[in-house]
């Protein structure tokens, strides 16, 4: 299909109007009261915007929407994630392994599982991380021995993250 004129003209005093203006902004390096009084006349003798049909008012119209409800991040991440306690990190594991002893249904596990718990609440209630210190070492004993007789059944990760948080504390 051929364009039709409209939409041609409208182009052509587009980049004419580009060009005038860039040759505004070089002018306004040499001289910036001349550019000024340029650039207002020429702003007043500027072309009309083009008449918006029905066919292009539908296509741009979603477009614009589109624009405008996602803000610029610069592909980067807006919030960051709370930096932890070292103590709080402990605290988390130890839950995340009380957790995993509750899911692995033996009662061998149950008694380590409760002393987690009511570290947890202590920890919760005067913030001193040596019960949880003490408990989270005999819980990465527990959870090595049983990787050992079932690897699936426990994530290294968990094991990795107990015994780091341990160290930091």
């Amino acid at each position: 299909m051929a364009k039709s004129t409209k939409t041609t003209k409208a182009t052509a005093a587009k980049t004419s109007t580009a060009a005038k203006s860039q040759t505004t902004t070089k002018a306004a390096a040499k001289s910036p009261a001349k550019a000024t009084a340029k650039a207002t006349s020429k702003a007043k003798a500027a072309p009309k915007a083009k008449v918006a049909t029905k066919a292009t008012a539908s296509k741009a119209a979603p477009k614009a929407a589109a624009k405008k409800a996602t803000p610029k991040t610069n592909g980067k991440a807006t919030s960051k994630a709370p930096i932890m306690a070292p103590a709080d990190k402990l605290a988390k594991t130890c839950q995340e392994a009380a957790t995993k002893f509750e899911k692995m249904k033996d009662d061998k596990y149950t008694d380590i599982k409760e002393k987690l718990e009511w570290c947890l609440g202590s920890y919760g209630y005067d913030k001193n991380p040596s019960g949880l210190k003490e408990y989270g070492e005999k819980a990465v004993g527990l959870l090595k021995a049983a990787k050992q007789d079932k690897p699936r059944l426990v994530s290294q990760k968990l094991i990795d993250d107990l015994e780091k948080s341990i160290t930091k504390v």
